[in-house]
């Protein structure tokens, strides 16, 4: 019986430390996944967000991106635009924040792929947008270039991918 008793005590320690490994240490692809849910956090703001907290979400999504990142947007029934680095990301951002009343952004479908030298990774996933007060959500198709950086996972290019209609 006390063997019993020991042998499960020590599967029960052995399953709890490799629950707290996984908590302490998660995989690559974990962070990049908790990245991107950041990113559609970051990005979302309601009718009711204040001016002060519209402006930390600008602060915050600006700094998930690379200096050098590069936005290339492409959807459909829009003209095609590309932004070189922060400040034209923060710029965009602004003014999108000035313009629209309410932004909600998920990402759905996230497929990972990190490199094996575990310093770079892709992310495929369909990105839905619903802007202001419409009901009518938005898809497109979405690529994003992910480098680790000082030990955060930052956007370094994110681009619309053109699909068959």
């Amino acid at each position: 019986m006390k063997k019993v008793f020991r042998l499960l005590l020590l599967l029960a320690g052995l399953g709890l430390g490799y629950w707290l490994w996984g908590l302490c240490c998660p995989s690559p692809e974990k962070l990049v996944q908790r990245q991107m849910a950041r990113l559609a956090t970051t990005a979302t703001f309601t009718t009711h967000d204040s001016n002060i907290s519209r402006a930390l979400k600008i602060s915050h999504l600006t700094g998930m991106f690379t200096v050098d990142a590069q936005v290339s947007l492409d959807a459909s029934g829009e003209t095609a635009r590309t932004l070189n680095g922060r400040d034209e990301i923060r710029d965009a951002a602004r003014s999108g924040l000035t313009m629209l009343s309410a932004l909600k952004l998920e990402f759905s479908d996230v497929s990972i792929r990190v490199a094996p030298d575990k310093l770079t990774a892709d992310v495929n996933c369909t990105t839905r947008v619903l802007m202001g007060g419409s009901r009518d959500m938005r898809a497109e198709e979405m690529h994003f270039q992910l480098r680790k950086i000082d030990g955060s996972w930052l956007i370094s290019r994110a681009e619309t991918v053109k699909t068959l209609t």
